[in-house]
């Protein structure tokens, strides 16, 4: 029993080791019509590779996924580096939010689970996820662009034709 319980305390500390080099920032959660993802951002400082391996909400769990050939396919854990990992809607690695809905400005508890133990359970924003294509953003501004070009040339147009009329 002994043993067990230093074998526990031990695993404990390593995990606690991790956890404490590791920053989680940027967290939040998008939601919309394409479902609900987590964003974030993971500061991992150590030269060894950690995993995210449960991702937990307290109404949906967490699916992993990475991005091949412009798709995504589920994955069982993803790689957190040394350095600086972002995870969201257009990176390497996302996260999808399965089995719960959320409403925009809503605060849910999140709950990362890393190897050996590391537990970390943080608040997240919910927003709304911005469902416009980025084609269509791209369009709106040109026309608009233009209705402004449209309009700086009928104000010249008018000054140049009331300037004449004062010639005269």
């Amino acid at each position: 029993m002994k043993r067990i319980g230093g074998l526990l305390l031990l695993l404990l500390l390593w995990a606690a080791g991790h956890t404490s080099d590791l920053e989680i920032d940027h967290i939040r959660i998008l939601t919309g019509r394409q479902g609900s993802f987590l964003e974030l951002q993971v500061s991992y400082p150590l030269e060894d590779t950690l995993w995210l391996k449960v991702v937990r909400t307290d109404r949906s769990k967490g699916v992993f996924e990475v991005r091949e050939g412009g798709r995504y396919r589920p994955v069982e854990e993803i790689p957190i580096p040394h350095g600086v990992s972002n995870f969201g809607l257009r990176t390497t690695y996302r996260i999808r939010l399965v089995g719960g809905s959320y409403k925009p400005g809503e605060e849910v508890p999140v709950t990362l689970l890393f190897p050996a133990g590391a537990l970390v359970t943080l608040p997240a924003k919910v927003e709304a996820l911005d469902e416009s294509s980025p084609l269509i953003r791209v369009a709106l501004g040109a026309i608009a662009a233009a209705l402004v070009l449209l309009f700086i040339r009928a104000i010249r147009r008018r000054r140049a034709a009331g300037a004449s009329d004062r010639a005269r």
